[in-house]
């Protein structure tokens, strides 16, 4: 059973359609979007800037290790005072959700028939690398490490978790640790003990 409209996959049956990333940061009182195309966009009631989502992102993981999406922009500051990822810092941004849309349309025009896929994250960090010197000013790029989001994707803390989290980070309908003992009624000992 496929999960895209009819209409997208009747698209996608005929063989020719336009492919459109659109990237969405939800930061502390500021949400902004980005896409890869030459003019400003609008999708679902935002705004989305364009020219600077400019690497959709590598994906990485070894082992066992949380999965990292990593995606890049370039010439890092800019003039714009509504770009906020050019001022991340002035942001709380560290588990901020970001949404990585791909959009199905019609060749050669700006109708959207839909989404062909769409994955949340959460940011991990913001990493800086200064390019070569150009004229007489350097440029900074700017790499965003992404994560899944939920505990899972934040590596172990020690806390017990909640079976809403389980639930959230699993299957919905998992209760399994609904005849979970909690830490309160575990006695803890510490230092050498004689027994």
């Amino acid at each position: 059973m496929s999960m895209l409209s009819p209409e997208v996959e009747d698209l996608i049956e005929g063989g020719e359609f336009a492919l459109l990333d659109l990237i969405r940061f939800d930061l502390p009182g500021k949400t902004v979007g980005y896409h890869r195309g030459g003019r400003k966009f609008t999708y679902n009631g935002l705004l989305y800037l364009p020219n600077r989502y400019l690497q959709p992102g590598e994906v990485s993981a070894v082992g066992v290790a949380v999965t990292t999406r990593t995606i890049v922009f370039s010439n890092i500051p800019v003039a714009d005072t509504e770009d906020a990822v050019a001022r991340i810092e002035e942001f709380n941004y560290q588990n901020a959700p970001v949404i990585i849309t791909s959009l199905a349309g019609e060749p050669n025009t700006s109708n959207v028939v839909g989404v062909l896929v769409s994955t949340i994250y959460e940011i991990d960090q913001v990493r800086y690398n200064e390019g070569a010197v150009s004229g007489s000013e350097r440029t900074l790029t700017m790499m965003i490490d992404l994560q899944p989001p939920g505990r899972s994707a934040r590596g172990s803390t020690g806390v017990k978790r909640s079976q809403a989290e389980q639930q959230f980070d699993n299957n919905p309908t998992d209760t399994g640790l609904e005849h979970v003992a909690t830490n309160a009624t575990i006695p803890e000992e510490w230092g050498q003990v004689s027994r």
